[in-house]
C-alpha cells in the first residue's frame, strides 16, 4: 500500500513537474508540483511537511509573478519548517562521527562564504541583499541539518534545493545564465521530491 501511494505520489509529481518545461498553454503550471506536495502531505496528516511545502508553493506562486521579496520571505518560512522538521520532530536516529560532522560545517559555511563574497556585492537593493543573506543562512542551516541524517534522500534533497537557489542568484544578480530555468527549476523540484520522500522515510523507520 505504502510503495503504490509513493509511486503514485512520484508519478503525478513528474507529470505535473515536465509540463513545466513542455510549451503547453497552461498558466501558472510552474506553481503545480509544489501544490501536489503540498496535498499529499496534507492527506497522509504531516502537519509541519505540508506547512513547509505550503510556503514554497506560495514562495514559486510569488516567482511566477516576478515577485521576489515575497518570494524570498516564503521560502524562508519553509526553510524554517524544515529546520524544525530535521532537528526536532524527526531528529537523526545515527547521525555521522564529529570529524564528519565538522567537515560537512565547514563546507556549508565554506559555500556561505562564496555567496555572499560573489553574490552579495551584486544586489543593488539593500531590502532584497539582506533578504538573501538571512535567507542563505536558513537555507544552508537546512542543508546542515539534513546532512546530519544518514539518509540519502534527504541529504541529495537538501544540496539540490542549495544548488538550484545558488544558481538562481547568480542568474539573477550576477550573470545571465543560458537555460537557467532548466537549471534552476530541475533540482529544486527534484529536491523537493527528495525532502518529501526522505521525511516520510524517517517516519516510517
Amino acid at each position: 500500500m505504502v510503495l503504490r501511494r509513493n509511486v503514485l505520489v512520484t508519478s503525478v509529481f513528474v507529470i505535473l513537474a515536465v509540463l513545466v518545461f513542455l510549451p503547453v498553454p497552461v498558466p501558472a503550471r510552474m506553481i503545480f508540483p509544489l501544490l501536489w506536495l503540498t496535498l499529499c502531505a496534507l492527506w497522509q496528516r504531516q502537519w509541519a511537511l505540508s506547512s513547509a511545502l505550503f510556503f514554497s508553493f506560495l514562495g514559486d506562486v510569488m516567482g511566477w509573478r516576478n515577485e521576489l521579496i515575497p518570494q524570498i520571505g516564503f521560502f524562508a518560512l519553509a526553510q524554517i519548517l524544515y529546520i524544525i522538521i530535521l532537528c526536532v520532530l524527526r531528529p537523526p536516529q545515527t547521525t555521522w562521527p564529529k570529524p564528519v560532522r565538522a567537515i560537512l560545517l565547514a563546507l556549508v559555511l565554506t559555500i556561505y562564504g562564496v555567496a555572499m563574497k560573489w553574490i552579495f556585492p551584486k544586489v543593488e537593493d539593500s531590502t532584497i541583499a539582506y533578504g538573501i543573506a538571512v535567507y542563505a543562512v536558513l537555507l544552508l542551516g537546512m542543508c546542515y541539518a539534513a546532512l546530519r541524517h544518514k539518509n540519502v534522500c534527504l541529504m541529495v534533497g537538501a544540496s539540490l534545493f542549495v544548488a538550484s537557489d545558488f544558481i538562481l542568484g547568480v542568474h539573477l544578480f550576477v550573470q545571465h545564465i543560458h537555460n537557467a530555468h532548466i537549471l534552476i527549476m530541475v533540482p529544486y523540484y527534484l529536491g523537493q521530491l527528495l525532502l518529501f520522500e526522505g521525511i516520510l522515510f524517517s517516519e516510517r523507520k
